[in-house]
């Protein structure tokens, strides 16, 4: 068995066929800052070598503590001098490895307890199959801050759930339990917490025994008629160059602040249109 700690944030595993990649930092509930982007990005690099090789079969995203991940590390991103070029080069490299892991030609598995959140959730959903425990919960939580989807969010909510009930999560940032989750398609299946290990061992398992071209023929024909690659790609760009623009602005900056400050944002109130003066 091969370990080692990528950028100190992402745990890899190379285990026979199967590579294990976990979000290690539970101190700050696996943040997104821009090592643990650095992390994936290098463990996605890793997945394609191995599967161009033929000596990688599966790979399993996991995330160690009791949260998944929270979304984008914010108060790294305030520390920067410019925090919206930061928050563009660090959303420009986690789209890279989403891309990634959507076109590389092995099955994904992402295993999903507790809670997801911001960025945190195009990681976790846009995996082939999503398993989640019983205990998993989702909160979109962008424009609580005053910013915008990234990390496919956006693209992954409006053409899984629909735009109705996406616009509805992502503009209220209400929680949605596991059971959504499912009911929604938004994961592949809910399994009970202290079964959720076993049941994500079991999928690897049969995925591991399974024929590589076959499945990774099946995952291709699914992926280009679900999401045309070069949709998603430029989807991914304007996440990027949206959630930089409004860090730019006065709510972004003013979002940032009360969040780092832990007090509710107060955002300004856009000036009248002409329109609207003159009725």
């Amino acid at each position: 068995m091969d370990e080692e700690l990528l950028h100190d944030r992402v745990r890899w595993v190379r285990d026979g066929t199967v590579a294990r990649i976990e979000l290690a930092s539970p101190g700050t509930r696996n943040a997104l800052d821009g090592a643990m982007a650095l992390g994936l990005h290098e463990a996605a690099a890793r997945l394609v070598e191995g599967a161009a090789d033929g000596t990688l079969r599966v790979a399993v995203l996991t995330a160690q503590g009791p949260v998944f991940s929270v979304g984008g590390d914010l108060r790294w991103f305030a520390d920067a001098p410019d925090p919206a070029e930061r928050i563009a080069e660090t959303a420009a490299l986690l789209h890279e490895t989403l891309h990634t892991l959507a076109r590389v030609p092995l099955p994904v598995v992402s295993v999903v307890h507790g809670t997801v959140a911001g960025g945190g959730i195009g990681i976790a959903l846009g995996a082939d199959i999503v398993l989640a425990g019983s205990a998993a919960k989702l909160r979109v939580a962008y424009t609580a801050a005053g910013l915008s989807p990234d990390c496919g969010v956006s693209w992954l909510l409006a053409r899984r759930v629909g735009l109705a009930r996406a616009l509805d999560l992502a503009l209220t940032n209400r929680v949605v339990t596991a059971e959504e989750l499912r009911e929604w398609g938004l994961v592949s299946r809910v399994v009970e917490q202290e079964s959720l290990a076993d049941e994500a061992e079991e999928a690897v398992r049969i995925l591991a025994g399974g024929s590589t071209p076959a499945l990774a023929a099946t995952k291709r024909l699914l992926r280009e008629a679900g999401e045309p690659p070069r949709e998603l790609a430029a989807r991914l760009g304007a996440e990027a160059a949206s959630i930089a623009d409004l860090l730019r602005g006065p709510d972004g900056r003013e979002g940032l602040s009360a969040f780092l400050d832990k007090r509710v944002p107060v955002f300004a109130s856009p000036a009248p249109t002409e329109e609207a003066s003159h009725p």
